[in-house]
């Protein structure tokens, strides 16, 4: 049974080994504007899932900003006191807490302005990467531009040293997550770096800095584990003995298709998952829901999706692949996610004894830092020490 956590406070279990369960699977990322017709707006809602890129949207506007502190339009998101980001066009802001808000404004401090100007009349969005740059910029650790030799050509990867004196032949391969940029690992990085293992945080085919694939588009983790894969066999060539993976969002599915295909034979040492994507269709079902999709549309966008990926609906659900874990595996887990279904993770880890899961609630998807650094940071840093 599940029990329901606090807020504020994640909760930390190990489940007793049981039966995988079934399902079927689904996608993120959906707008709201669609078109008329089931061919039409299943070919839309595939094409969201898997096109590369997009125009961009700026919903918040600064109104004020004055001594240290924004006055944003007020959003869900704008609204929750957690760190995040403001990112316009031009700039980038880390937000700190909030100060005040009523209906339609929120007023936040700013922590820092680390890219542009910020006036009023500025339209941007909120992330939740929170920082912008390189390791040494954003987080103060020295790092290393590498190049991982990939299945498509080059990608371009992070190579950060450990910060203790100790380092050993175990690295960390850190993979982001879909459409996310190398940033998103910038959160958890000092956390790694103080392991005493080497991090490569990887890029794979059609992130801005590789190379496209034939189509131009996401293959939700079926191909990209191919470039995982390439980044394990450069840490290797470079003198890794084992390897540790770690995964944000369609990230983890990326590792996930890995494990589902790799013989690891002893060299996978451990494995860490943030929100990851256990069930493309269940995922892509619980957004058309969100957003009052009607069904038939979904089921078109379903079979499209398969269709352009060459996939099954069973390929397309990971929580089998629990089954072939042989490592020890933590994993995060958002109850209020809204961006990848969150029950198929929680099913995935009750069907592994090596799986420890941190359940949170209202962090959302892959905000499991910003609700609580440091019991982020506690909980990655005791998984890592374990190993």
């Amino acid at each position: 049974m599940t029990t329901t956590p606090p807020a504020s406070a994640p909760t930390i279990r190990k489940w007793p080994r049981r039966a995988a369960y079934a399902g079927l699977a689904g996608a993120a990322g959906l707008a709201v504007l669609l078109p008329t017709g089931t061919a039409g707006a299943g070919w839309f809602l595939a094409g969201q899932v898997l096109n590369v890129g997009g125009a961009r949207v700026y919903p918040v506007r600064v109104r004020s900003y004055l001594r240290g502190q924004v006055t944003l339009t007020r959003t869900p998101d704008t609204a929750r006191s957690i760190p995040l980001s403001f990112v316009w066009a031009a700039g980038h802001a880390r937000l700190g807490p909030v100060v005040s808000l009523d209906r339609t404004t929120v007023t936040r401090e700013v922590t820092e302005v680390t890219r542009g100007t910020l006036v009023p009349g500025v339209r941007g969005y909120t992330s939740g990467y929170v920082f912008e740059g390189d390791p040494l910029s954003a987080r103060g650790l020295p790092f290393e531009e590498v190049t991982v030799p990939g299945e498509l050509g080059d990608l371009p990867a992070w190579l950060v040293p450990p910060t203790t004196a100790a380092a050993d032949d175990t690295w960390i391969v850190a993979v982001h997550g879909r459409g996310a940029p190398r940033a998103e690992a910038l959160r958890a990085l000092p956390t790694l770096a103080e392991s005493g293992h080497r991090t490569l945080v990887v890029t794979y085919r059609n992130d801005p800095e590789a190379p496209p694939s034939s189509d131009h588009r996401f293959h939700l983790g079926h191909t990209e584990w191919h470039d995982v894969q390439s980044a394990i066999s450069f840490a290797r060539s470079s003198g890794a003995r084992q390897i540790i993976l770690m995964g944000w969002s369609m990230g983890g599915a990326a590792i996930l298709n890995l494990l589902r295909n790799w013989d690891h034979e002893g060299f996978l040492r451990g494995v860490v998952l943030d929100c990851p994507v256990v069930d493309w269709v269940a995922t892509l079902q619980m957004n058309a829901r969100q957003l009052n999709v009607p069904p038939p549309w979904t089921w078109t966008a379903l079979k499209l999706i398969q269709h352009r990926l060459g996939v099954r609906a069973g390929d397309l659900d990971y929580r089998p692949v629990a089954g072939r874990l042989d490592v020890p595996t933590l994993v995060w887990v958002d109850h209020d996610d809204r961006t990848v279904a969150p029950w198929p993770t929680i099913e995935f880890a009750q069907s592994s004894s090596h799986v420890t899961l941190v359940e949170t609630r209202e962090a959302g998807h892959c905000r499991g830092w910003n609700l609580d650094p440091s019991a982020y940071e506690t909980h990655l840093r005791n998984f890592l020490k374990s190993l």
